[in-house]
């Protein structure tokens, strides 16, 4: 399980069942469409970037060492914070949560999860030295994710009639490419917070870049009908494969080259593949919103297996280095990797 490609494809064979159980638990045991499915789906990955990876393992880690204990734990009450908001919102629209703004907050709120977590390695709120130091850190995060970004840059607006920001998740696969694939570079060299506004900028950047390539290829995020749907099944695709390439298997089996040979191999061909499993899915499938779905349960699963806070594959074996060779991501201290070296 220390050694790649053993624990890549471990973890990725227990993502199947994961999946399975996802699936039937939210449309047979809840009875929801494969629309509102996703859209819980869109709300767990919401609260991860905030109860698994800024609190980072507490408070289960305040009980147990073991990896699989604490990641148990930390899902279940996460998956209760997901019931409770959806309960929320639909307490509070008198409808469905599904038709309530809930699944574009959720968005927001991951944009500003992985903006303080990923871009900028927990210091845009944070000092260094307070990064590791729970709960603080955690409910510091928490109130920024869940509260002040989503209320300030979708809800305000919404509630002065207009739409509100929205901003197509294709930038999440980019994300996942410009940080684990090029381990930070050439941006790493900067420090925080030159090297977070450096993230931030490409990312969008690359996000427009994107938006118009889709939009020519006929799937664009903002067409009408199955177009959009096609749109976010290939960003799906996309996301999937590079977080099972980078968080499940750390980048093998090129993860010691140097840069930026490492990350531009590994970001062609995770396009190449995802390209050609979109084109075999949505070939195979004609159900495309249950395609959707399927593609965000097994998602949802293998991050609950590769999470921060969780089972944390992620660095399972690789606590040094978890993007394969020289990722530096984020300190320590933050990744609370004390913790889970002793775990390991």
């Amino acid at each position: 399980m220390n050694r790649q490609p053993v624990k890549g494809l471990v973890f990725t064979a227990l993502s199947v069942p994961l999946t399975v159980v996802l699936w039937f638990g939210l449309t047979g045991l809840f009875g929801l469409g494969y629309g509102p499915a996703t859209d819980v789906i869109t709300l767990c990955f919401a609260f991860f970037w905030q109860v698994g990876w800024s609190f980072g393992g507490w408070p289960a880690s305040r009980w147990t060492d073991s990896r699989w204990v604490r990641g148990l734990v930390n899902w279940v009450l996460l998956m209760l914070l997901v019931w409770l908001t959806a309960v929320l919102w639909h307490w509070a629209y008198h409808e469905p949560f599904s038709d309530t703004p809930a699944p574009l907050w959720g968005q927001t709120a991951i944009i500003a999860g992985v903006t303080s977590l990923f871009f900028f390695g927990n210091t845009l709120l944070l000092p260094s030295t307070l990064a590791d130091s729970q709960p603080l850190a955690g409910f510091v995060n928490l109130i920024w994710g869940v509260l002040f970004v989503p209320l300030a840059l979708y809800l305000l607006p919404r509630l002065a009639g207009s739409g509100g920001l929205y901003i197509p998740w294709i930038w999440f696969p980019i994300a996942v490419v410009v940080m684990p694939y090029f381990g930070g570079w050439p941006f790493d060299r900067l420090g925080q917070p030159r090297a977070g506004i450096s993230y931030l900028g490409t990312v969008f950047a690359l996000t427009l870049v994107f938006l118009k390539v889709l939009q020519v290829a006929g799937i664009g995020f903002f067409s009408a009908g199955d177009a959009s749907v096609k749109a976010a099944i290939f960003a799906a695709t996309w996301t999937n494969v590079g977080l099972v390439s980078a968080w499940l298997f750390n980048n093998w089996p090129v993860g010691d080259w140097p840069q930026p040979v490492k990350g531009l191999t590994l970001t062609a061909g995770s396009l190449l593949i995802s390209i050609a499993g979109y084109a075999a899915l949505t070939g195979l499938v004609s159900n495309l919103p249950a395609l959707l779905f399927g593609e965000f349960a097994f998602m949802w699963a293998h991050v609950s297996l590769a999470g921060v806070g969780f089972v944390n594959a992620y660095e399972w074996g690789y606590e040094s280095d978890p993007g394969g060779a020289g990722a530096g991501l984020l300190p320590a201290r933050a990744l609370g990797r004390s913790r889970v070296s002793r775990a390991a």
